[in-house]
């Protein structure tokens, strides 16, 4: 789901906080969530967590 960096086998996401507040993890494209007003988009990087609950952040890129 989440894009992995070929040279350092992290899985690559983006932390957004929407307008509202709200903060995602999320594997949809930074261009999305950038055109959306007031969001506030980081990469991130990590691996999803191994019950499949969740990604885990593991440091900002």
């Amino acid at each position: 789901m989440f894009r992995r960096d070929s040279k350092t086998g992290e899985e690559i996401a983006h932390r957004v906080i929407t307008p509202n507040g709200n903060t995602i993890i999320t594997a949809t494209n930074a261009e999305f969530w950038q055109s959306v007003d007031g969001a506030q988009v980081e990469e991130v990087r990590g691996h999803t967590h191994p019950n499949g609950t969740g990604f885990v952040v593991e440091r900002t890129a």
